[in-house]
């Protein structure tokens, strides 16, 4: 690795679009000339970004990253230059402490993948990053001081130039009571050890070389655009002599630090304080005593009202009225206060008081509403609260008692009482499921809406199903049902879950597709349902649905909502409903717009305004960690591969994925159903089969794709069910940053799939099958297996059923039926097998009223029988079944 040979790429070459974070924690980006960044690991990436010399980056989570790293590099440059010849020491201070740690994974900014950024990611980041410094120096045979000299500008100056605070002990009058020195630290070729020059020192020591001269004065001339302070001292010479300063001065001087810092001025405060003085600030206490406890309540609600209370604090200690006056007395700046020196702005302090109290009193019999005051604890978006200061430096807001405690509750750090479990739920829930149920029930009945964002196959379904049963215990579904809103994919799927798993609770599906249907003007006047299921188009074009108030309202794949400003999403939105949840398997915090659109839903005005939302997401961009701490109390998203769940897991979890099909699919399926029946009546097995052999072919291209059955190129996704779903579904995946591998028996279909998928995806996949040359097979499995390589890939069942390892895959599609367990569990083990480390999610695409859907069912009441049964493939069994038999299997919708 050489210094020089890392050079940024010219301003119009700088496009990260293609930034994300795997699933392992690795950084990782497809567009060139960067999309080879992090191939050799997250250390040299991070050292490559650190020594580029852009500031901004179009891609806010590469722009964090290379600031990380920066700030890695400075910690290194500043004991590099107080020890030099430490090595290991140095290096570790490449390493963030287990709080910094933390702090910057809440800060990390929303990309894609960024749920995957733990404290120990980036550990591993660090840990790899301190690894390819120490080879390197190691390799060279230098001290770390003289690897960092090599990189150039700026590491070459960082640690050089330092500026020292001190009490002024000659000061007599009082009038100058600091003392301020600007530094060189110089590396005397003699004795290898660091030494401090006076500015003027360092220039006359090096007149005549520009370049060193530029080294020493570079790191001023940055840190004096932010600093005015330090531009007068430029100005007027005076920052090259020791100078005596007022306490105003040396304020103004403590209020630049970060700018001197983050030019690679080291400030040291001798004998003062080990970081910054305290600060004299103005402290709000927001609460809503006095509420009234319920028997499902801590005493306070989404419909509980903020009052204040204002106190002064200093250091953390709440100050008496007498004390508060003395400091204000004594003018701004740097005051000495009872043997120490503190912050004070005295006006502000002054002007600050003044407009909280008059709030507070204002406000003493009114209040706001509580989601809104929310948004002052994380100095969030401020729109609707025009008649409060703004929070600032100066001003720290934090929760009273009550408020600590129901926050507390809302985030699951104080266990409050839930009802219990049905015993046939509670002995088939795993235990993160109770902790899901928990989490609904507890937070929406304080009148907040809840996510439930955990990873597909965790469960999200059965967890709404309980929390649906509890509340029907409770006889909270006794008037109107709650309404669920769903693709139309996903209907009879949540019937026969509740069917399954809660047989009390009545569940009804509203849409025309369904025998029974609904129509929503109905619903008050139709008894014996808990719950009614339905479309989002349907939900948004039904006005009497609007004017009804549901005691739950669910949305699932609720990224159904995402646009904001679609009709449909301020449809949905418009519903009313006591409780409100929604379900998505895709991580919410990592699209701004998205988790704005999805929050309004649940906790109306708990985000702001769309325009003072965006506003407020601009003021983030040095770190997230405000808004995660706004809506981290109404998401409970937990994934596959959190430790905590894993134990908990099976190695392999199977999901059908239930189609619809289309009119058009529906009356082409009928067709061939009618030839079918006449078939039938054939005595003969032998004749019989081989009449129902094409007829069985045909009726699978059905239900895959029209245009497969049809022979043409017009493979547009809406005309086929099974097309749509598997839309719906990888798109989920590749929101995670996950990969799968996916099987068909028709080789002419899998072109049309790879289309179909690469939009999903946003990249192209590999494709396998009898055609594909043997050389070429292993090149195919080696760039899948490659985390970093192709999202998808589609497999010929019989093709790929053997001798292959895409272990890189945690989720495994069959897109058609095979109908022998055999095979199709011998396709699913080339993700499922020895090497796999995740839990492979298998998804069986299923088209309802089908015999698709009939064989399935077949296979789920056999499951012991089934490998004798079907191990022969389709011609064993269909000869040994008789006429009735067939026509129960192949006709029976």
């Amino acid at each position: 690795m050489q210094p020089e040979s890392h050079h940024a790429a010219p301003e119009e070459e700088r496009n990260f679009s293609g930034f994300r974070i795997l699933p392992s924690g690795a950084p990782v980006t497809d567009t060139p000339p960067f999309d080879r960044l992090f191939e050799e690991g997250a250390g040299n990436g991070l050292y490559a970004l650190a020594v580029s010399n852009w500031e901004t980056a179009p891609d806010p989570g590469a722009f964090f990253i290379k600031n990380m790293a920066r700030q890695a590099l400075t910690r290194m440059a500043h004991a590099a230059a107080e020890r030099p010849d430490e090595v290991d020491t140095v290096l570790d201070h490449l390493l963030a402490s287990t709080a910094e740690r933390a702090a910057l994974a809440e800060q990390f900014p929303p990309v894609p993948g960024a749920e995957y950024v733990t404290p120990g990611v980036i550990a591993g980041w660090l840990e790899d990053f301190r690894r390819l410094v120490k080879k390197e120096v190691g390799a060279r045979g230098i001290t770390p001081a003289a690897w960092l000299n090599g990189l150039g500008a700026p590491w070459n100056q960082i640690g050089k130039v330092f500026f020292h605070l001190a009490e002024n002990r000659d000061d007599a009058t009082g009038s100058r009571p600091f003392a301020f020195m600007a530094t060189f630290a110089h590396q005397s070729a003699a004795d290898n050890q660091v030494r401090h020059l006076p500015l003027s020192t360092a220039l006359k020591l090096h007149e005549g070389n520009y370049t060193a001269l530029l080294a020493v004065l570079q790191p001023l001339k940055e840190a004096a655009r932010e600093s005015s302070l330090l531009q007068r001292l430029l100005d007027n010479g005076k920052i090259y002599a020791p100078l005596a300063w007022s306490a105003a001065e040396a304020r103004d001087f403590l209020q630049d630090t970060p700018a001197y810092e983050h030019a690679g001025i080291i400030v040291r405060m001798v004998n003062l304080w080990r970081k910054s003085p305290p600060k004299l600030q103005v402290k709000v206490t927001a609460d809503a005593p006095g509420s009234e406890k319920t028997a499902h309540s801590s005493g306070l609600s989404v419909h509980s009202l903020l009052r204040f209370s204002v106190a002064a604090t200093l250091g953390g200690r709440d100050l008496a009225p007498e004390e508060l006056e003395e400091l204000l007395s004594n003018g701004d700046g740097l005051i000495r206060f009872k043997g120490e020196w503190v912050r004070v702005d005295a006006q502000k302090v002054r002007d600050l008081m003044d407009r909280w109290t008059k709030a507070a009193r204002m406000m003493s019999s009114l209040g706001i509403p509580l989601v809104q005051g929310l948004r002052l604890l994380v100095n969030g978006p401020s729109d609707q609260l025009a008649q409060l200061p703004e929070p600032d430096e100066d001003c720290v807001v934090e929760p009273g008692r009550d408020l600590r405690q129901a926050l507390d509750i809302l985030a699951g750090e104080v266990s409050v009482s839930v009802p219990e479990l049905a015993p046939r739920l509670n002995a088939l829930m795993r235990p993160y499921q109770k902790e899901g149920f928990s989490f609904l029930y507890r937070v929406t009945e304080r009148g907040f809406g809840a996510c439930l964002a955990d990873d597909m196959g965790l469960g999200k379904t059965l967890q709404v199903i309980a929390w649906l049963d509890a509340l029907r215990r409770e006889g909270r579904l006794e008037g109107l049902p709650a309404l669920i809103v769903a693709p139309a994919s996903l209907l009879s799927n949540w019937k026969e879950e509740a069917e399954r798993f809660a047989p009390e609770l009545a569940l009804r599906i509203m849409h025309p597709s369904a025998p029974d249907s609904w129509q929503p003007e109905e619903i008050p006047r139709r008894e014996g349902c808990h719950a009614v299921i339905t479309t989002y188009g349907m939900a948004a074009r039904a006005p009497a649905l609007a004017g009804l108030h549901f005691p739950a309202i669910i949305l699932d794949e609720a990224q159904a909502i995402k646009n904001a400003g679609s009709a449909r999403s301020r449809a949905i939105r418009s519903l009313h409903g006591e409780r409100r949840a929604a379900l998505s398997g895709t991580p919410v915090e990592n699209n701004l717009n998205e988790l704005w659109s999805l929050m309004e839903f649940l906790n109306p005005g708990l985000l702001g305004g769309r325009k003072s939302f965006e506003a407020f997401t601009r003021s983030l961009e040095r770190g997230y960690a405000p808004l995660r701490r706004l809506v981290r109390p109404f998401i409970l998203r937990r994934m596959k591969t959190d430790p905590a769940l894993v134990p908990d897991l099976p190695d392999k979890t199977e999901i059908p994925a239930y189609c619809p099909l289309t009119p058009e699919q529906a009356a082409l399926y009928q067709t061939q159903i009618d030839t079918l029946h006449a078939m039938l009546d054939e005595p003969d097995p032998a004749a019989r089969l081989m009449l129902i052999l094409p007829v069985l072919a045909r009726l699978k291209q059905i239900c895959n794709h029209p245009a497969q059955f049809q022979g043409t190129d017009d493979y547009a996704p809406e005309r086929s069910g099974k097309f749509l779903r598997l839309q719906e579904l990888c798109a989920s995946i590749a929101a995670r940053q996950e990969k799968a591998i996916l099987f068909t028996q028709f080789r002419s279909i899998i072109p049309h799939l790879h289309d179909l998928l690469s939009g999903v995806f946003g990249r192209s996949g590999l494709t396998l099958h009898g055609g594909t040359p043997i050389p070429e097979r292993q090149g195919i499995v080696t760039a899948f297996q490659k985390e970093s390589g192709p999202p998808f890939c589609i497999l010929s069942l019989k093709a790929a059923g053997t001798g292959l390892t895409l272990t890189q895959a945690s989720h495994v599609i069959h897109v058609d039926r095979w109908w022998n367990p055999a095979v199709e569990n011998q396709a699913t083990d080339r993700a499922y097998r020895i090497g796999q480390h995740r839990n492979v999610l298998v998804h069986r695409l299923i088209c309802r009223g089908t015999i698709e859907d009939r064989i399935d069912a077949m296979l789920t009441e056999k499951r012991r029988m089934a490998d004798d049964l079907f191990s022969g493939g389709p011609e064993q069994w269909l000869m040994n079944m008789s006429a009735e038999e067939l026509k129960d299997v192949l006709c029976k919708s």
